[in-house]
């Protein structure tokens, strides 16, 4: 294997690769860990983490002394090829700009938000989509409706239905898990009126979102 690319990332390249050409398709087995092993000359550990991370994406499911099951087809794969690009594109500049905004929002509501505003705040994290409705509810706090409507209109880029088979970073359980340590972070901050941390901690969550989805988007091209 020779490429720029992380061992793991090789390997997980070439199962998507068999995937997207039909080699495997949806409901069929993949190669055991020692034949994928031997086939791509790496360690189990490599071996190991590719699957995770397309066990985590949607793409495989693994069943401890049985295998990995392939859960899509090679249309899911890749759904609508350049139009699946695009919405990756969008979804990180839609990030970028949020990035640039949403600090001081969390800052502003940190000064700001009414004793109600920052209970709902609080309430919205164990909420059944916290990565909408927190930042929704932080948006809200502000009072101002151009920016609640430019938060609409950045979830409505953030919201692609070809995707709908596959599980995003903020549906998966170890991701989601830190999503919701970062936003009680956000919360705890606003409501101790500490807001330059509040900045701070909204920067750095979105900072890990941005990373974290830019990671998964390549498993798709």
């Amino acid at each position: 294997m020779t490429s720029g690319l992380k061992l793991y990332e090789q390997v997980l390249e070439q199962i998507k690769g068999m995937i997207a050409r039909g080699t495997y398709q949806k409901g069929d087995l993949l190669p055991s860990e020692k034949e994928l092993m031997n086939m791509m000359g790496v360690s189990r550990i490599t071996v190991r983490e590719a699957l995770r991370l397309l066990s985590e994406a949607g793409v495989i499911e693994t069943h401890k002394g049985k295998g990995s099951y392939v859960l899509i087809d090679s249309a899911e794969l890749a759904p609508q090829g350049e139009s699946l690009k695009e919405y990756c594109q969008s979804f990180l500049h839609s990030t970028d700009a949020r990035l640039l905004l949403e600090p001081a929002i969390a800052r502003e509501v940190a000064r700001t938000a009414s004793p109600e505003e920052v209970a709902h705040l609080g309430a919205c994290i164990q909420a059944p989509h916290p990565e909408d409705s927190f930042h929704r509810a932080l948006i809200a706090a502000t009072h101002n409706p151009i920016l609640i409507q430019w938060f609409d209109q950045l979830v409505h880029l953030e919201t692609d239905p070809t995707l709908s088979t596959l599980v995003p970073p903020a549906r998966q359980k170890s991701v989601s898990a830190l999503i919701e340590q970062q936003h009680q972070k956000v919360f705890e901050a606003i409501r101790d009126r500490k807001d330059e941390f509040a900045y701070f901690y909204m920067k750095e969550h979105l900072e890990f979102v941005r990373e974290t989805y830019l990671s998964y988007f390549e498993v798709f091209y």
